[in-house]
């Protein structure tokens, strides 16, 4: 059973894939920064201009490279208190996850009656996805996806739902993003049955 958070979605911000101190995220997620000291720094100053100190980030996995040591003086560094969900670069935490407000494998949130699930990776069928008065949504990171972008997972958006999306910070300018902006966003594909591959590279919507 996935443990179940209620929040009125207040001050509750998403994000994924950070890769503080990765320096081969550079070039694989095809990053716009010189050196990964320069991407850390503007990560951290998007981050801390968009959450207040007494917000909540649902972090989807893939927070930071390097020791523990490390990870805490990234924390420091950040407005907040972090949920992670663990994606499959977090092993430099498995044994420090007192860094953290909590830690999942997977969580679920329920926003305004909205039931949502929170893992690092986009999934083909869950639970939810069927209801015929109020699906359940699905958040997701892992695949870095872009406006425009051409890595090798970008294709499989093609199957993903209108209920799901990439949290990544690649897709969100870099930067958490809050829950009135991501229900505006879900609701956006709902009505046209798309997903966020087709309308930031097909669209001059503004979100």
């Amino acid at each position: 059973m996935i443990q179940t958070t209620w929040s009125t979605g207040e001050k509750v911000y998403f994000t994924s894939d950070t890769h503080f101190g990765h320096q081969n995220i550079l070039q694989y997620a095809q990053r716009p920064f010189k050196n990964v000291t320069e991407m850390d720094e503007l990560l951290i100053a998007n981050w801390n201009q968009v959450v207040p100190a007494d917000g909540t980030v649902y972090h989807l996995g893939d927070f930071c490279f390097g020791d523990a040591g490390k990870v805490a003086k990234i924390i420091e560094r950040l407005n907040g208190n972090i949920v992670l969900i663990k994606g499959n670069h977090d092993r430099n935490i498995e044994h420090n996850t007192q860094l953290f407000q909590e830690v999942y494998d997977q969580h679920a949130l329920l926003i305004e009656g909205q039931r949502i699930l929170l893992n690092h990776y986009p999934m083909l069928c869950y639970a939810g996805t069927y209801s015929s008065s109020k699906p359940t949504w699905q958040l997701f990171g892992h695949i870095h996806l872009k406006a425009g972008g051409t890595g090798a997972d970008f294709k499989r958006m093609d199957y993903c739902l209108p209920y799901q999306y990439d949290v990544g910070t690649d897709l969100n300018d870099y930067a958490p993003i809050g829950w009135k902006k991501l229900r505006k966003r879900i609701l956006f594909q709902i009505q046209h049955n798309t997903n966020v591959t087709y309308w930031l590279s097909h669209t001059n919507t503004d979100f």
